[in-house]
């Protein structure tokens, strides 16, 4: 039996997780979620996901805190990690592609796309 790929989706918006995490499924991923830094954290160390799909902006630790302790984790450190964000320019928060390659990012999906494109650009990154 396949083993189904698994992603942790983590945002702190509880209709993200519901939105995309539906879109993933249907896909047929297997989606694994939290909401907020320290639960993935926990959830990546206990599950090893295949993807983390990962909010910039949280409460409680922003996933550049996060993945910065992902990647300290040999655990977790080789775990593909993919930002999500809800800026149409990450630089405006001070983070851009170079920057999220450097913490160990694989790079950036911006959230309010389409749920189809959403799913191919994470397909795109599990590929990559």
């Amino acid at each position: 039996m396949d083993k189904k790929t698994l992603i942790l989706l983590t945002d702190d918006e509880s209709e993200i997780l519901d939105i995309y995490g539906s879109a993933l499924t249907n896909a047929g991923f297997e989606v694994v979620t939290a909401s907020n830094g320290i639960e993935c954290l926990e959830v990546a160390a206990a599950k090893k996901p295949d993807l983390i799909l990962l909010d910039l902006k949280m409460p409680v630790m922003d996933g550049s805190e996060v993945i910065m302790k992902l990647k300290l984790n040999p655990e977790t450190k080789d775990i593909k990690v993919v930002f999500l964000t809800a800026f149409s320019d990450p630089m405006s928060v001070g983070v851009d592609e170079r920057a999220a390659k450097e913490a160990g990012a694989a790079g950036f999906i911006k959230k309010g796309l389409g749920l189809n494109e959403f799913v191919e650009k994470a397909k795109g990154y599990l590929q990559g």
